[in-house]
C-alpha cells in the first residue's frame, strides 16, 4: 500500500534509487572523460563501463539513456572522421592534379626554351649574313676606275 505524504514533504530515495543515481553519475562522468579525451580510440559501452568501474551489463539493463548517448557520440565522431578523410582525399586529388599540371608546364617550358634558343641561333646566323651582305654592298658602291691610272700621264 502506497503511503501519501503531507504537502511539501519529499519521499526519501530508497537504497536502490541512491545506488542507481550513483552508478548513473559514474557512467556520465566516464562518458564525459572519454568523449573529451583526444584519444582516437572508439567510445564503446565496454570502455565507458570500464572507466566507471561497473559491469558492462549495467548499461544495457538499467542505463539505456547513457547507451544512446554513447551511440550518438560514436556516430558524431564517425561523421567527423569521415569528413576529414573525404577532405584528405580531396586534397590528395588536388595535389595530384597540380603535380600533373606542373609536369605539363615544365614540359611546355622546356619546349619553349628550345624554340627560343633555336630562334636566337637563327637570328645570329641572319645577323652574320646581313653583315656580309652589307660589306658586299659597300664594296659594290665603291667607285670603280674605268681607266687604269698611268703614273706618267696625269690626266
Amino acid at each position: 500500500m502506497k503511503r501519501t505524504l503531507p504537502m511539501g514533504e519529499v519521499e526519501a530515495p530508497t537504497p536502490q534509487q541512491r545506488r542507481h543515481a550513483r552508478t548513473k553519475a559514474k557512467l556520465r562522468a566516464a562518458l564525459e572523460a572519454l568523449s573529451s579525451s583526444t584519444s582516437s580510440a572508439p567510445i564503446t559501452a565496454a570502455a565507458v563501463a570500464r572507466e566507471a568501474g561497473v559491469g558492462r551489463n549495467v548499461l544495457y539493463v538499467g542505463h539505456t539513456d547513457i547507451l544512446e548517448d554513447i551511440r550518438a557520440i560514436s556516430a558524431a565522431r564517425t561523421a567527423v572522421r569521415e569528413k576529414r578523410e573525404d577532405a584528405a582525399r580531396t586534397d590528395a586529388m588536388k595535389i595530384r592534379d597540380l603535380e600533373s599540371q606542373l609536369a605539363s608546364l615544365a614540359t611546355e617550358n622546356a619546349g619553349l626554351l628550345r624554340r627560343a634558343r633555336e630562334a636566337e641561333s637563327r637570328l645570329e646566323r641572319a645577323e652574320k649574313q646581313n653583315a656580309g651582305l652589307l660589306r658586299q654592298l659597300v664594296d659594290a658602291r665603291r667607285p670603280v676606275r674605268l681607266r687604269p691610272e698611268d703614273p706618267d700621264n696625269p690626266a
